[in-house]
Parts: C-alpha cells; sequence; structure tokens
C-alpha cells in the first residue's frame, strides 16, 4: 500500500470515528420556544455509512493479504 494511500485511509478512518464519537449533526430545526433539534440529513448519513463500508472493505482486504 502506497503511503499517500494509507494516509488517505488513516484520515478517512478517523474522520468517520470522530463522527460517530462526536455526535456531529448537519441539520438544525426550530422546535419552538427557543428549542433546537439537531440531526442528520439522509445525504449525509448515507454518506458517513458508506465511507464506512468502504473503509471496512479495505480493512477486510488487508487483513486477507498479511
Amino acid at each position: 500500500m502506497t503511503d499517500e494511500f494509507l494516509a488517505l485511509f488513516e484520515s478517512a478512518k478517523a474522520l468517520v470515528t470522530y463522527i460517530d464519537n462526536e455526535h456531529v449533526f448537519d441539520k438544525t430545526a426550530s422546535m419552538g420556544c427557543g428549542g433546537m433539534d439537531t440531526y442528520q440529513s439522509d445525504t449525509f448519513y448515507d454518506l458517513i455509512a458508506n465511507a464506512r463500508t468502504a473503509l471496512n472493505e479495505v480493512e477486510n482486504g488487508l487483513k486477507a493479504t498479511d
């Protein structure tokens, strides 16, 4: 694996982990009376899920070649 690919893989993995652990949202809705509801849009959620799947496939492929 090239150093550039490894750096990309590790960065993407760290980003997905951060989003999961810190509960990152991309949408906010007013609930009235000053209350706010934060959530992930379908697009954002799907992007994270696709990234997680791709990372798992790469990681499993790496394990298979070891």
